[in-house]
């Protein structure tokens, strides 16, 4: 069995590469648009706060990085919607940094995560 880990990790460089590059466009044609830019912004919100929720599993050994990694997610959307609908001086670059945050948070689990280990027959 191959270990995913690997490509899972250059897909999410891919990622980060592509928000620092271009969340700064993204949310400036979101914010053209007001109030389609914040339906999307507060449907990315709720996904988030399900995503929150489904990742807190008391019973599970890695539920303290699960939660975080899905508070930084929900921390970047919630900063989006922020940045869309009263476009602070600081909105902008805090939801850049916060996205890239959340995804070198999902590259270090990735990296810790031990890798799968084959069955045998």
């Amino acid at each position: 069995m191959k270990d995913s880990r690997l490509p899972e990790i250059a897909w999410l460089v891919v990622i980060a590469i592509l928000v620092a590059a271009g969340g700064s466009a993204l949310l400036g044609f979101l914010g053209q648009n007001r109030l389609g830019g914040g339906i999307v912004t507060l449907v990315a919100v709720a996904a988030s706060i399900v995503m929150l929720r489904r990742a807190y599993v008391p019973s599970s050994p890695t539920v303290r990085a699960d939660v975080t990694q899905a508070s930084a997610y929900c921390v970047a959307a919630s900063l989006a919607f922020v940045t869309i609908e009263w476009n602070p001086h600081w909105g902008l670059r805090a939801c850049i940094s916060a996205a890239e945050v959340a995804v070198i948070f999902d590259i270090v689990t990735v990296v810790a995560r031990r890798p799968a280990v084959p069955k045998e027959s």
